[in-house]
């Protein structure tokens, strides 16, 4: 009897934009005795382009654990040699076959039994929901002290590998106060589920403010928090055991080049909600174990490269748009997006996620809402709102993420005068979380500053109150991150339902935020809708006039994130738009 498969309609879509034939590998999870497809990866028939690739090991260090190499991809060729292609899948004695023809777009699935192929027959398509529902992620951090020599340290990691998986250390989850230890005899408990603690994800208000914001944000990710403790102490010895006296060796006239860190262990793993005690210590184990494979890989890219100063790894999370799951990338403490640029291509050809958007800056990591601070700027607002509150008809949105900025944050009082800066912040941000720049948000006064230094504005406009418009904002956006802008004009109010289709086309293909300044207001525009029956025209508006917390309930109930009728805009206003547009790039 051929395993049950489910494959995640992310997958199927991403399949979809293949346009040559290629092989790869299909990684997934097991859950309730079947297998669940959640990413592919591909390898080039190239020579030269799959030296560009990353091998299915080093890909793998990146995954969260309990996502698994499940089989081989093949698009629009036959397999060959299939027995080699499943040596290193130890997570079904079923390997999976995955055919997909890009001419019909149809996928056909084989399980690899007793040496023979054998049909999947029907399998589901699942969305991301089902995974969020039967999958948590745990997110482990930890700091790891270690001495090791200059050129002995991937050894030194290595050992440090084997005393935790050796059971010398412990978890604490610090939203249950619970301890999971190695060492616990009691098997009962450890035999015992752990959703209970998987569980508390979904109560967690972390920020404060930003609970139940609608659908999860691609920058924003739930995660169970636990922490590291290491065993320091031996274990007291037991009577009749051997014991011996210390021995010291010294060693002269040697020059030592010891490295002396804390290491930063930032490791996820995916783990099925209805898991034991016991199997959720081995999962944290390995977690940490191939979070510190994945480190020691920068560590060897250095030596081998002869690095003068040897730089720290941190770990990073991205979540590419339409993909499965989290990955798990190390970069160098300093490094840039050019420094990185050879590594990210690699990554986007390896998992056939084009070449026109950045997914793997640093920029694009996601953040967790256990970090979010609860002054901090919330993230997409307009996803809290009700379907309810949505207007029917074609939408056309904002693409990826942004922060919301309006009056009187970061302690700064710019009440009446400071909405047009505060739209222009917004804009910033979504540059920033897309990876397209590396500039933090500017203050008012960076704003003038570079208003006055290309000559637009006197110097006494510095640390002054006065009002910019999208004018302005253009410049500021050319100057200092380097972009293109286009303008559209409203001579009236009621000529803006005429430019819905401009406006339309533009986050159908830009995906930015609208700067639009009319009279002595400015706004940012979100996305707009068509009702093609009513003809009804709506705005998705950001208010930058909202002065108070942030509170997403506040926000969206009081129409401070919201759509907007055609009669929000002045009969007698005359409106200038912004619009950013989007360099391609990766």
């Amino acid at each position: 009897m051929t395993p049950r498969l489910r494959i995640l309609s992310n997958v199927i879509e991403r399949l979809g934009k293949l346009k040559t034939a290629v092989t790869g590998h299909v990684y997934g999870v097991m859950c309730e005795s079947a297998l669940t497809v959640l990413a592919f990866s591909v390898e080039s028939n190239n020579e030269e382009q799959e030296e560009a690739t990353i091998s299915n090991v080093n890909l793998q260090l990146s995954m969260p654990v309990e996502i698994d190499l499940l089989g081989v991809l093949f698009v629009d060729q036959c397999e060959q040699k299939i027995p080699d292609a499943f040596q290193d899948i130890d997570v079904t004695d079923n390997p999976l076959i995955l055919k997909y023809w890009t001419k019909d777009s149809s996928v056909q699935p084989f399980f690899y039994i007793h040496q023979k192929l054998e049909t999947a027959g029907d399998f589901e398509i699942v969305s991301e929901d089902y995974v969020c529902q039967h999958f948590v992620y745990i997110r482990l951090l930890a700091s790891l002290p270690l001495i090791a020599e200059r050129d002995n340290i991937v050894d030194t990691l290595q050992e440090s590998r084997k005393k935790i998986a050796s059971g010398k250390v412990a978890f604490h989850f610090p939203q249950n106060n619970v301890y999971l230890f190695g060492n616990d005899t009691d098997g009962n408990l450890k035999e015992n589920s752990a959703k209970e603690i998987l569980n508390s994800v979904n109560s967690q208000d972390n920020s404060g403010n930003q609970k139940n914001t609608g659908k999860s944000s691609s920058h924003l990710v739930n995660a169970v928090p636990v922490d590291m403790l290491l065993k320091l102490s031996n274990d007291k010895a037991a009577d009749g055991a051997a014991k011996y006296a210390p021995v010291i060796h010294q060693q002269t006239r040697r020059h030592f080049d010891y490295l002396v860190f804390n290491l930063k262990i930032d490791a996820l793993s995916l783990v099925e909600r209805n898991t034991t005690l016991s199997r959720l210590y081995e999962v944290l184990v390995e977690s940490v174990c191939r979070n510190l494979r994945l480190i020691g890989m920068s560590f060897e890219e250095q030596i081998k490269n002869d690095t003068h100063e040897m730089r720290l790894p941190i770990p990073m999370h991205f979540k590419p748009t339409d993909f499965g799951h989290l990955l798990t990338i190390s970069y160098l403490v300093g490094s840039t997006a050019k420094e990185n640029s050879e590594y990210r291509m690699s990554l986007h050809k390896t998992l056939a996620l084009g070449m026109t958007r950045p997914i793997f800056r640093e920029g694009n990591a996601v953040k967790f809402h256990s970090d979010l601070s609860n002054n901090e700027p919330l993230f997409n607002p307009h996803e809290a709102i009700t379907v309810s509150n949505t207007p029917p008809g074609k939408i056309s949105l904002v693409y990826g993420c942004y922060s919301y900025h309006h009056y009187m944050q970061d302690n700064f009082d710019d009440n009446g005068w400071g909405c047009a800066y505060r739209s222009l912040q917004t804009i910033i941000s979504w540059y920033r979380l897309q990876g397209y720049t590396e500039k933090s948000n500017l203050s008012h006064k960076d704003i003038q500053k570079c208003l006055v230094e290309i000559g637009d504005k006197s110097a006494s406009f510095i640390g002054s109150k006065q009002w910019i418009g999208s004018t302005e904002v253009g410049f500021v956006l050319e100057t200092l991150l380097n972009i293109s802008i286009k303008v559209l004009c409203a001579s009236s109010g009621d000529e803006m339902q005429n430019l819905v289709p401009n406006l339309a086309y533009h986050f159908e293909t830009q995906g930015t935020p609208v700067m639009i300044g009319g009279g002595v207001l400015a706004h940012t525009i979100l996305g707009v809708s068509t009702n093609d029956i009513t003809g009804e025209v709506r705005f998705l508006i950001l208010d930058p006039h909202y002065t108070g917390a942030e509170n997403i309930s506040t926000i969206v109930n009081k129409g401070w994130c919201g759509w907007k009728t055609k009669d929000f805009w002045k009969k007698d206003a005359f409106y200038n738009m912004c619009l950013p547009q989007r360099p391609y790039c990766f």
